[in-house]
């Protein structure tokens, strides 16, 4: 399978942005997505980063990177430290009732495209200074995801229903649209010399797919 296909292997509901609830939506997006395939690391937006939700992410014991918020506590490890890459232990720390610690390791580059400053990055596994940049490489491609999701956005239907039933099965109805598009290019791909470019474009799928009645 190609590195860049990225297939939707599962989607939860959240109702509320609340901690509960997010560990919640991560536990069961976790487990359903285990069933499919064997999970060797996941990349996590810097929005996920709490020390709740870190916790719980360590303790289902999977690898994780997250992107990390320059917080205080950040930037005086990075008054603390002259080289512009390094790796170092940290801990996150939940000061409010109740208290909570979690250690893990940080992981500090230069930014790619801005000057004088750093991408910062924690995970749950010891990581040597020499890792870093392939680390952080490895991060800046979770960036297709975004473009999945505005791929599977093409397949959405259009609604002006309110019932939030009918809007949830159009998005999931478009998400298996996209996979099955996803499925094509694969099959399709073994066939072409270049490859920079999915083999069918959504346009063609969508055509082929026939007329879409929306409501």
């Amino acid at each position: 399978m190609s590195p860049a296909a990225r297939f939707t292997l599962a989607s939860e509901h959240v109702a509320r942005t609340d901690t509960p609830s997010l560990i919640e939506a991560i536990r069961a997006v976790i487990e359903t997505a285990r069933q499919a395939v064997s999970i060797t690391r996941i990349y996590c937006d810097r929005g996920l980063y709490r020390v709740e939700l870190v916790g719980e992410l360590t303790d289902l014991g999977v690898e994780f990177v997250m992107r990390a918020p320059k917080t205080p506590g950040i930037k005086r490890v990075l008054a603390e430290h002259d080289e512009e890459k390094f790796v170092t232990d940290y801990e996150l720390v939940r000061k409010q009732s109740p208290t909570m610690r979690v250690p893990v390791t940080l992981v500090v580059v230069p930014h790619h495209s801005r000057d004088d400053d750093s991408l910062c990055l924690i995970t749950n596994r010891a990581r040597a200074v020499d890792e870093a940049v392939p680390l952080a490489q490895a991060y800046r491609r979770r960036w297709g995801i975004e473009t999945s999701y505005r791929k599977i956005g093409e397949f959405l239907p259009r609604t002006t229903s309110p019932v939030f039933a009918v809007r949830l099965f159009y998005f999931l109805f478009a998400v298996a649209l996209y996979n099955l598009w996803i499925v094509v290019c694969l099959l399709l791909s073994e066939q072409r010399r270049v490859k920079t470019r999915p083999a069918v474009s959504t346009a063609t799928f969508r055509y082929f797919l026939g007329p879409v009645t929306y409501g």
